[in-house]
């Protein structure tokens, strides 16, 4: 194929996943990935990429150039090479990647999906003959292995020693296998040629080639189907190269206090369709039977975070109309939240393999916390609680056991992390943004507190106390008047700052902790999006930051937008909002960062959340009561 890198409209590879397994594709249609959730290993991906350099642990530079190797075409762990024309990628379908292009020998359809309910991915290329009639030589080219990602992170904490990525192939005619002892896992790619030759694979040092002819003048369609399968086992032979239906009704922005002006809607829609695609097929992944877990991404980062992963299954449950598997995937990823995932005595770590054990053994508190709401928010949605873990008689005991487990200081009423939602260490042990997020979680506790059992009391006084705490040591002066600091010890040090990963403080009015026309909370965001902040990036695509990559952040955007429609500034609202529109990529992903003079992508190509909170609250997640239940099947 010919490798073609970057093109206008899609700054980033195409992906497709049914929640068994996930692949990518590049913009010419090279293969570059397939991988699945693992039991043992949390991950398990074929690729072509080269392997991460261990001795660059902890350079932001070096993760940064290997997460850029992971969307080239280059690096393709399978590709169809010779007389082939080039492609473009065509208009996304639910479920399903489309690419064309022609020459003078012919046109050249392709399409990718997932297998519905097997492990596989399949890809179709179709050609029709046109005035040149030459007979045609192709050959296609697997140069993948089977390993365990890197997990290559900006902020290490506790990478995991590297695994023999040894990877054995075999062939059977067009049957090619693929098996990585030390994982275990195996990978199954089955071609089938309809209107062309072929004499099976062939297996080399490094590579496996399949040759294929085809000649126009006597066959002038020609349609090559491949399948490729992937399982911590032996994948069986899949049969699901029928591609999907039409899929679910599409999901509208409702009216909401968020302002999304009429001309903007029929885009949002489509965001919002392309980022539920991405987390029900390449997120959300099984890990046993009736347990999902909710990745970060399914490239660069294949780990949980709490945080991530409710926003994400916020997405769901405010999708729950139009997508019926919504609830009962949530009610999964509860499951494997609070019963697989290994809490240990300090609650949730930084990040979790989707075997549920921990992979960065770091304490953010706020990540003690989305569990809690997840939980709530499925209450509401559902109408009633998911199964209780085994041995717990009831939602009640557990939650209130995670409660006590946060260090509150009992003094202060403030709950202590040793890192800020960027997992960058903390500079101070009280921030803002887990203070909001803690009395949002007190309050909505507290509406559950009668069929919870809980102490109703306790939970209005924690509340009360850290609004409080909020009002009187968080204070301190700013550009636009008295704001509320980033984050303070308690004892009269402060750090004034705003980053994009601190959604909540955006929220506070959305939730109830303030009015929007609170002077301090509007002296606080107003200076978020202000030069003076070390957090903001300027530019002509300026925005909210963060210290911890360089750029303009779409959840810096997403707070923009927020505090824009509450603070009744429409018009800057809509021009936050059409930004974040012509920022995304035609199937709804958003960037980590983006330049903020150009608006060209800058870092992950691969982030569910920013397009995740974008989109639940399109759909009124936040600011309106829940609709009718819809009821979980099993």
């Amino acid at each position: 194929m010919v490798v073609a890198e970057a093109r206008d409209g899609w700054p980033k590879p195409l992906d497709v996943g049914n929640g068994q397994v996930c692949a990518s594709f590049a913009l010419d249609g090279s293969w570059l990935s397939l991988g699945c959730a693992h039991p043992r290993r949390g991950f398990a991906e074929l690729t072509g990429a080269p392997p991460f350099d261990e001795a660059s642990r902890g350079q932001a530079d070096a993760v940064r150039r290997h997460r850029r190797e992971l969307t080239l075409a280059s690096h393709a762990a399978l590709r169809l090479t010779g007389a082939v024309p080039e492609l473009v990628p065509g208009p996304r379908l639910p479920g399903r990647l489309r690419w064309s292009g022609a020459d003078r020998a012919a046109s050249y359809e392709v399409e990718a999906w997932a297998a519905a309910g097997q492990p596989a991915v399949v890809q179709r290329h179709r050609w029709r003959a046109g005035p040149d009639r030459r007979p045609r030589r192709l050959a296609l080219v697997a140069s993948a292995r089977i390993e365990r990602p890197s997990f290559a992170e900006i902020t290490e904490v506790s990478p995991l020693p590297p695994l023999p990525s040894r990877t054995a192939a075999t062939a059977e005619g067009t049957v090619l296998h693929l098996v990585a002892p030390a994982l275990p896992a195996a990978a199954r790619l089955e071609v089938d040629v309809a209107g062309g030759a072929t004499s099976g694979w062939r297996v080399d040092a490094g590579a496996a080639r399949l040759a294929i002819s085809w000649d126009p003048g006597q066959e002038p369609a020609f349609e090559l189907t491949i399948v490729w399968a992937l399982a911590p086992g032996d994948p069986p032979a899949p049969d699901g190269r029928r591609p999907p239906g039409p899929g679910r009704s599409p999901a509208r922005p409702l009216p909401a206090r968020l302002h999304v002006p009429a001309r903007l809607r029929p885009r949002l829609a489509r965001l919002i369709d392309g980022v539920l695609d991405y987390v029900l097929g390449c997120t959300a992944l099984t890990v046993a039977h009736g347990e999902r877990c909710i990745l970060t991404d399914h490239r660069l980062l294949q780990l949980s975070w709490t945080r991530d992963a409710y926003y994400q299954a916020l997405l769901l449950l405010a999708a729950r109309q139009v997508e019926p598997e919504a609830v009962t995937v949530v009610a999964q990823h509860l499951r494997w939240l609070w019963v697989r995932c290994d809490r240990g005595p300090d609650g949730w770590m930084r990040s979790h393999l989707a075997s549920g054990a921990v992979k960065d053994r770091a304490f953010q508190a706020d990540q003690q916390l989305y569990p809690v709401l997840e939980l709530l928010d499925y209450r509401e949605a559902a109408g009633a609680w998911p199964e209780a873990p085994p041995g717990c008689a009831g939602w009640g005991d557990l939650l209130a056991e995670t409660w006590r487990a946060l260090p509150i200081d009992p003094e202060l009423g403030l709950v202590a992390g040793q890192e800020n939602p960027a997992d960058d260490p903390a500079s101070l042990p009280y921030l803002l943004s887990t203070q909001v997020l803690l009395w949002h979680t007190a309050t909505r506790l507290l509406s559950r507190a009668g069929e919870l059992r809980l102490d109703a009391v306790a939970l209005a006084g924690a509340a009360d106390t850290v609004r409080t705490a909020i009002r009187e040591r968080f204070a301190c002066p700013g550009p636009f008047g008295t704001q509320w600091a980033y984050e303070i010890d308690g004892r009269g040090r402060y750090r004034r700052y705003h980053d994009a990963n601190d959604l909540p403080t955006a929220f506070a009015p959305l939730w109830g902790l303030c009015p929007a026309e609170d002077p301090e909370w509007s002296s606080t965001m107003r200076f978020a999006f202000d030069r003076a902040n070390p957090g903001w990036s300027p530019g002509r695509w300026g925005g909210l930051g963060s210290g911890h990559t360089p750029g303009s952040w779409p959840l810096g955007d997403v707070q923009e937008w927020v505090v824009a429609s509450l603070s009744g500034q429409t018009g800057q609202a809509e021009r936050v909002l059409e930004r974040l529109l012509a920022v995304a990529a035609p199937d709804g992903l958003l960037p980590e960062a983006y330049d903020s003079g150009t608006g060209r992508w800058l870092a992950r190509h691969w982030f569910a959340w920013p397009g995740a909170v974008l989109a639940a609250l399109a759909l009124g997640a936040a600011d309106r009561p829940a609709g009718p239940p819809v009821v979980a099947t099993r």
